[in-house]
């Protein structure tokens, strides 16, 4: 990531009018999409939303300062997903990064599911022009993400999975299922009760993974969290906590409209080796774009399969800094 190279994936499109990223027989056209003319900003987070019409959020207002609880709640769990991550934790923050140097905000759209492809939420690479408001500038640029209107942050970590998402993003320019969805199921728990989730494959190995389980991860998903992800965060950090001095009062004190704390513990295993993972990939990117000759980095070259074994040696050149002993992982080579 540290070259400064041509990047020509599909261009980030306005939330309000994106159709491509999604099946087009689940989603309204461009002309159909419902207004939201409303907007709310925590920090550097902007939320567009609407009270009325197909996207309409949850009217529920217990403060009673006009804005509605669900609208808050997204941006309270969005606010403290990058203040835990960037700001306490030091992962790498898209207002800092090389890839977003003029970035300004978050801006999210609050939009009704069948809007988004009928999913809970979605996060855009490329950054944008952010939309005009009356707080904001002409030149404001923006990451933009959408989600659904009828989830309910309180419950539902959405928020703070697509956050994690646009860090990933700011780190690599790799995108394959199975580490950008893998990893950032795994930072669910930073939020959520629980400081890690099911292991499906055991901690101490062996690592690396012998082929045949290679190759299946390589398919994966989500469920990469269970066999990969979870297993290196247990086999590097058997502490997990996250103390009140690390959070910091404003994360502590953090509480959703019903009283409930943002950050419902104090546990995450494996923040420190999850972090130099994505800072090793960062410099493995710039290896693959050099040895698999590519020219850009286009849509096809960010998830090209040949891009699994430098993400993967990225894993274990940094799990094996972490947890001794671990072997070598090589990319295998075309034989000459």
């Amino acid at each position: 990531m540290k070259q400064n190279r041509a990047h020509m994936s599909v261009p980030a499109i306005a939330v309000v009018t994106v159709i491509a990223a999604f099946a087009p027989s689940s989603v309204a056209t461009a002309q159909e999409k419902s207004l939201i003319p409303e907007h709310y900003i925590l920090g550097r987070m902007r939320i567009l939303y609407a009270k009325e019409g197909l996207s309409a959020v949850s009217p529920g207002d217990v403060d009673e300062n006009g804005v509605p609880d669900q609208v808050e709640n997204v941006a309270k769990q969005l606010w403290a997903a990058h203040r835990l991550f960037c700001e306490s934790l030091q992962f790498p923050d898209p207002f800092k990064s090389e890839r977003y140097k003029d970035l300004t905000c978050i801006q999210v759209s609050i939009r009704h599911p069948t809007e988004i492809g009928g999913i809970n939420g979605v996060a855009f690479e490329n950054a944008q022009r952010a939309r005009l408001i009356p707080e904001g500038k002409r030149e404001d640029r923006a990451l933009v993400m959408a989600v659904s209107s009828q989830l309910d942050p309180i419950k539902n970590g959405t928020p703070a999975h697509e956050m994690f998402h646009l860090i990933q993003y700011c780190a690599t320019y790799f995108k394959k299922g199975w580490y950008l969805e893998g990893q950032a199921r795994w930072s669910e728990h930073a939020l959520a009760k629980e400081g890690l989730g099911e292991l499906k494959y055991p901690p101490k190995g062996p690592w690396p993974q012998i082929p045949q389980h290679l190759e299946l991860l390589a398919k994966m998903k989500y469920d990469a969290e269970f066999v990969l992800w979870n297993p290196i965060a247990a086999r590097t950090d058997r502490n997990g906590v996250l103390s009140d001095k690390l959070l910091g009062k404003e994360l502590v004190e953090l509480r959703y409209s019903d009283g409930s704390p943002v950050v419902a513990d104090r546990l995450l295993y494996g923040a420190e080796v999850m972090r130099d993972i994505l800072i090793e990939l960062g410099e493995q990117d710039d290896v693959a774009f050099k040895e698999l000759g590519y020219e850009t980095w286009s849509e096809e070259n960010q998830t090209a399969e040949r891009n699994n074994p430098y993400i993967y040696k990225a894993i274990m050149d940094v799990l094996r800094r972490h947890a001794r002993p671990v072997g070598r992982f090589d990319i295998p080579r075309p034989k000459r």
